[in-house]
């Protein structure tokens, strides 16, 4: 199984944007290994195909920037599905979840993620940044 320093959590937005930015600045100042991973949430089948090309086309733009810098990156889609979780807050837990999975899966040293996400609902901190943060056990670097 290949182990990665650097793992990106990105959504595609401006603050994942960044924190892109910030692992491919990492990843070439110390030559390492580095992943981006993109987490498509689905709450009806007919959206999943729609969510994981969109998914599909933000990991494609990191991996070509990460070229452009001289920079090998591993691209992980993970699907979830949200049909079976009506609870307030469940998306998030689900994202979270499938990041720290991953993190623990390629025994990764740093995750980067954006302070925020696509929701506005919190100016600060997004929940899925929180709940990463919370129960992430490798060095996370929040970037805002």
């Amino acid at each position: 199984m290949t182990r990665y320093e650097i793992l990106v959590a990105t959504d595609g937005s401006q603050w994942g944007q960044k924190a892109e930015i910030a692992a491919m600045k990492i990843t070439s100042s110390y030559n390492i290994r580095m992943a981006a991973i993109y987490v498509a949430v689905a709450r009806k089948d007919s959206e999943r195909e729609e969510i994981a090309a969109r998914g599909e086309d933000v990991l494609n733009r990191v991996v070509e920037m990460g070229a452009k810098m001289g920079i090998n990156v591993d691209k992980i889609l993970v699907g979830v599905s949200m049909q079976r979780m009506p609870k307030k807050g469940a998306a998030a837990e689900a994202v979270a979840r499938a990041i720290l999975d991953a993190a623990e899966k390629y025994g990764v040293h740093t995750l980067i993620l954006g302070s925020k996400g696509e929701s506005k609902i919190n100016p600060e901190m997004g929940s899925v940044t929180q709940e990463v943060v919370k129960k992430m056990k490798c060095t996370v670097l929040v970037v805002r």
